[in-house]
């Protein structure tokens, strides 16, 4: 059986890090597996060492063009700079339906699996008997427009099975797209709870001079540096808030992204310079999310975000905006944790501030959100996941 998997890079991302896991725990007897990258992304391919080593892999996009590329998106605001990013742009996609073409020509596959739908205006290039596509986070999230939207359902009309990752976001597809209602399955990403927790003991990635802030009383949160979608801001003003309250930890942030320099002039703007800890990024974020005392995200939107899942594992009590989708599916509506409304720093800091100085509500949440990490093990969703990719069209 020949199978193809497609998806945009192998950055530090939560969907890469779930591709990853499910090309390590597909049963591959018999498959010969192609895995084909968009952005060869030197120094930022994180997840190339972990790809399987029986998985061909192949990138579309030179690193040459995809560094000429973000050097013109930084400087964007320069009307000459823009000029020369759309150009880029443009290039970078004939590049990848350039290479498509050469290494799809006189082939063809059983399967084709579109990890991000960054396929999906090329996917007649490829012969492939079944094709599937997964949807990471709410599409009417990232498109805007109401024509991109239409256009994209007409192109997922080609594929057979679309995967989304929680129910909330098949619900929300069903409603942008009811004539894709019996395409779409939903599967939760797969988790290896055990390798999680014993990477959580692992220290040897973290220099020697930051140990030293594992055993400081923190607040943790994590995600790429893009104010967009994290919405850091709202959560500084409720760390400031809870601070002004009283407590005593630190809040560290955990990722790297284009917006740094944004988010630091934030915290020197609430004089926060003391306070908060910008680490960087880090292949292996457990053991900074293990020792925390509270998790906290602020997200405007996800899909299912995988941090909270990994912070559950940990046994670490979470505080989520209650954005689409995936936050309240994975908190039980504000069983397993605290859930507040998008942009809501004041009931983002009440909740810090109950967490942390009621050791009851600590310990209740700490408690139920080990019992709900369980259901999101590694062997029942690869399971379906196989059920989906080798099983018959439907």
């Amino acid at each position: 059986m020949r199978i193809l998997f497609y998806n945009g890079s192998l950055r530090m991302g939560g969907a890469e890090k779930i591709l990853i896991q499910i090309l390590k725990g597909l049963d591959k007897a018999d498959k010969n597996i192609d895995l084909f990258i968009s952005d060869d992304v030197k120094g930022e391919n994180f997840f190339e060492s972990e790809v399987p080593k029986d998985v061909k892999l192949k990138y579309l996009i030179s690193s040459d063009l995809i560094e000429k590329t973000i050097y013109f998106k930084r400087k964007k605001k320069n009307l000459i700079s823009k000029l020369f990013y759309n150009y880029y742009m443009k290039k970078e996609q004939k590049e990848k339906v350039r290479k498509l073409k050469e290494l799809l020509k006189d082939k063809s596959y059983d399967i084709v699996v579109d990890f991000d739908m960054g396929l999906s205006k090329n996917i007649d290039l490829v012969k492939a008997d079944k094709k599937i596509a997964w949807i990471h986070s709410p599409i009417d999230s990232w498109y805007r427009k109401p024509d991109k939207i239409k256009r994209l359902g007409e192109r997922l009309k080609k594929y057979d099975n679309l995967v989304v990752i929680c129910d909330d976001m098949k619900e929300k597809t069903e409603k942008l797209y009811p004539f894709l209602k019996d395409k779409l399955v939903r599967i939760y990403n797969p988790f290896d709870i055990e390798k999680i927790l014993e990477l959580s003991e692992d220290n040897s990635e973290i220099e020697i001079n930051k140990r030293a802030l594992l055993k400081e009383r923190y607040i943790i949160s994590v995600g790429r540096l893009d104010n967009y979608s994290k919405d850091y801001y709202t959560l500084l003003k409720g760390f400031k808030l809870a601070k002004n309250l009283g407590i005593e930890e630190k809040l560290y942030i955990l990722g790297e992204g284009e917006e740094r320099p944004l988010i630091e002039s934030w915290i020197k703007e609430l004089n926060l310079q003391d306070e908060v800890v910008l680490l960087g990024r880090y292949r292996n974020p457990y053991p900074w999310i293990k020792n925390a005392k509270v998790f906290a995200h602020s997200s405007r939107f996800e899909g299912l975000p995988t941090v909270l899942i990994e912070a559950l594992i940990c046994g670490v009590p979470v505080i989520s905006s209650d954005c689409p989708t995936g936050p309240s599916e994975i908190l039980k509506k504000g069983e397993v944790g605290c859930l507040y409304n998008v942009g809501d720093y004041k009931v983002l800091s009440e909740y810090l501030c109950e967490l942390l100085e009621n050791s009851d509500s600590y310990n209740k949440y700490r408690d139920i959100s080990l019992i709900r990490s369980k259901d999101f093990e590694k062997q029942k969703s690869l399971l379906e996941i196989e059920g989906v990719i080798y099983g018959d069209k439907s």
